[in-house]
């Protein structure tokens, strides 16, 4: 496919990924990637936070929004970036730095045709929901405005990943009474006591859920466990992990109560952090518009993204980027210039087609 050279965003994408920028410490590439959108013409930027809006060209109500965030899980053990032909290796390249270096290409050539666009890169979101800086964008930026549709982009394999699934993270605690190891019948162990509940969690069945054709999986997963003071000592207390995630169109209340139920009342259950599913909105016309132009194919989003936070604030959305789903937090991850110029030039050509050039 012609269009953007796949070694030069593969250098951004090494550029992107050679900056640490694990959630927290994000300042770094904001500071350098507001530098570089400062640079160009047509372009004003609004810093928020540690998050970033740019807006080429007019102030057009019907331009699309791009949408990446900047921060990384943390890097593996041993962890090193390289460059080798187009292939960029470290934490982030795929979850989602390749998908950010297709923005930031986009946007700068929107820039220089004055074309209408506007990109979101902000800070957070592989943290807790409620600290994720997309929040504060919505809620406070000047330049987003309602744009039509927005492209999110997550790693796809550069497919369409329509829709996302929520998510509830909670722990369930079990307590007891404290006691020597050698007379265990003098305490209660919290550890064993959490046994029913751990082969029902087990056993929990995996639900597929249809949704405008897509099949998406209701799951329930034990995440962690903490427990234990020493080797001579009966617990008193036991702490499980457990990730639960639910289809759209399906309630995160009742994702609560199920938990609730499965635990049962030998536990207490604390939830910790929640976000909601986000519909496929595959009937809408500017996503039937680039189905139709690129004829990529279209699959559910089996994993929480933005994409929900974009749908509730009344902006319909879509996963598509270049890394690959199954690279995301793993060791030695990486995406390919290739790949991040195959969704920088179908962006581009969508945005071509429904925006004409304001440039001289």
């Amino acid at each position: 496919m012609s269009g953007f050279d796949p070694v030069e965003l593969a250098g951004l994408a090494h550029d992107l990924v050679a900056i640490p920028s694990v959630t927290g410490d994000e300042a770094a590439i904001v500071q350098q990637t507001e530098a570089r959108l400062g640079a160009l013409p047509h372009v004003r930027i609004e810093r928020i936070g540690l998050s970033l809006v740019a807006r080429a060209g007019a102030d057009d109500a019907d331009a699309l929004v791009l949408v990446g965030h900047l921060d990384t899980v943390p890097p593996w053990d041993g962890h090193t970036v390289t460059l080798s032909g187009t292939r960029v290796t470290g934490r982030g390249a795929a979850d989602m730095k390749g998908g950010d270096a297709a923005i930031i290409a986009v946007l700068e050539a929107c820039a220089h045709a004055a074309r209408p666009l506007v990109v979101v890169l902000y800070d957070g979101e592989e943290g807790g929901h409620a600290g994720n800086g997309i929040h504060r964008v919505l809620a406070e930026s000047r330049l987003l405005g309602r744009p039509p549709f927005a492209f999110v982009a997550e790693p796809t394999a550069c497919t369409v990943h329509a829709g996302c699934v929520g998510v509830v993270n909670a722990d369930v605690v079990f307590t007891g009474r404290t006691a020597h190891s050698a007379r265990p019948w003098e305490g209660e162990n919290a550890i064993t006591a959490a046994a029913p509940f751990l082969a029902r969690a087990a056993a929990a069945t995996t639900r597929a859920v249809e949704v405008d054709g897509l099949r998406f999986f209701d799951t329930l997963a034990v995440t962690g466990a903490r427990g234990g003071v020493a080797r001579n000592m009966v617990p008193d207390r036991f702490e499980v992990s457990v990730n639960v995630r639910i289809a759209p169109g399906r309630d995160l209340a009742v994702a609560r109560r199920e938990l609730e139920a499965l635990a049962g009342q030998a536990a207490e259950v604390r939830f910790v952090d929640e976000a909601p599913p986000a519909p496929p909105a595959l009937s809408d016309p500017t996503l039937q518009a680039f189905l139709a132009q690129t004829g990529v194919d279209v699959h559910p989003k089996q994993a929480w993204t933005d994409v929900a936070t974009l749908s509730q604030a009344g902006i319909p959305a879509v996963n598509y980027g270049p890394g690959d789903p199954a690279q995301a937090h793993q060791p030695g991850e990486w995406v390919d210039g290739t790949a991040i110029a195959e969704v920088a030039t179908r962006l581009l050509r969508f945005i071509e087609g429904r925006t004409p050039t304001a440039a001289a």
